[in-house]
């Protein structure tokens, strides 16, 4: 039997059902980035990050719309506030900080949601996962407060709760990129401006800034520290730290929308590079669940194969910590509490 011409390019063009338009979606696994490729040292990784990125310097004052505080039932006092981030944008936020802290004796922590979250949900009263198996817990930012930090949990860009649509989503991504900017670079931004922010309160100790977030808010924690050095400590929670060469040949593609892939950078370096130059020795605990729909395991385990010794040649071993639970990409109150462990130790 002869094949007619729409079934010979229906099978070539990738229209031959979802499992070879899935297929199709793929890049060749012997890729090679575009010349000129350059091998940086590790003084010139942060530099070229940050350029990639987009990253304008972060001013150290950032102005900001603020209501009056109140102290809540729970012994903090809580502000909701406002501030702009480098596309003129408003960042929602809410400070809790434990009332009557002693001037400058706190530490300060930007808490990130995921896509689906933001300040409603960072900020709740009742702490606690009410979905099991669904990812959200309530009430974390909330809960560190109570814990005995200053936190600001603001609410990204990237979440749907500041989207229009996810086609204006993808077009805004798309219209920044000729100006070599990245909506990366946009939300790490506002993670940044948040840190001056908590940096600028008295109860606040500038020099113990940290950054936590889970998924869309774990990329933008470690984004962040990799991007700012006065940065003191991060934890990303299920948070695609690994390989982007592995999430791009390995992921599961319909997971990440444009942003997580940065323009030109695996031409210069992957994650590990970033992580072992721009991090290191700095407290750098990764929560990787085993099952993580959004980072292969493998891309876990090779950034882990390149950075532990970094961390163990500065003489800090006990400083780089990666857990992995068995487990797909949620957070739990059990991971919660490993974040909190290692923020008091190290933060």
């Amino acid at each position: 039997m002869r094949l007619g011409f729409s079934a010979v390019a229906g099978h070539r063009l990738g229209t031959g059902g979802p499992a070879l338009a899935q297929q199709d979606l793929r890049i060749p696994e012997d890729i090679e980035p575009a010349p000129p490729r350059q091998d940086l040292s590790k003084e010139q990784i942060r530099p070229k990050l940050r350029e990639l990125l987009g990253l304008d310097p972060v001013p150290n004052q950032v102005p900001l719309e603020t209501s009056e505080p109140e102290t809540s039932r729970d012994g903090l006092e809580l502000t909701v506030l406002g501030y702009r981030n480098s596309l003129g944008d408003t960042v929602p936020g809410v400070l809790a900080v434990p009332a009557g802290a002693d001037t400058g004796t706190l530490a300060g922590v930007v808490c990130m949601s995921g896509t689906g979250g933001g300040v409603e949900m960072l900020t709740d009263p009742q702490f606690g996962n009410r979905q099991p198996g669904t990812g959200r817990l309530m009430g974390w930012g909330r809960e560190l407060a109570r814990r005995g930090f200053a936190t600001l949990s603001i609410t990204l860009r990237g979440t749907t709760s500041r989207h229009i649509s996810s086609v204006h989503w993808e077009k805004h991504i798309r219209f920044l990129a000729p100006y070599g900017r990245t909506m990366m670079g946009v939300m790490v931004d506002e993670a940044l401006r948040a840190a001056r922010i908590l940096a600028a309160h008295e109860a606040v100790n500038p020099s113990r800034i940290g950054m936590t977030g889970m998924s869309l808010g774990g990329n933008v924690t470690w984004y962040g520290m990799a991007s700012d050095p006065t940065i003191r400590v991060g934890v990303p929670v299920a948070g695609s730290v690994g390989s982007l060469a592995t999430a791009i040949h390995e992921g599961d593609v319909n997971r990440h929308s444009s942003y997580f892939y940065i323009p030109h950078m695996l031409r210069y370096f992957d994650h590990p590079q970033v992580v072992g130059a721009c991090i290191c020795p700095r407290p750098f605990m990764v929560i990787a669940p085993t099952r993580d729909e959004d980072m292969p395991t493998s891309g876990v385990e090779k950034m882990m194969s390149i950075v532990k010794p970094v961390y163990d040649a500065a003489g800090h071993p006990e400083r780089f910590k990666v857990y992995q639970p068995e487990s797909n990409h949620v957070y739990t109150e059990e991971y919660f509490e490993r974040v909190v462990e290692w923020l008091k130790k190290f933060c």
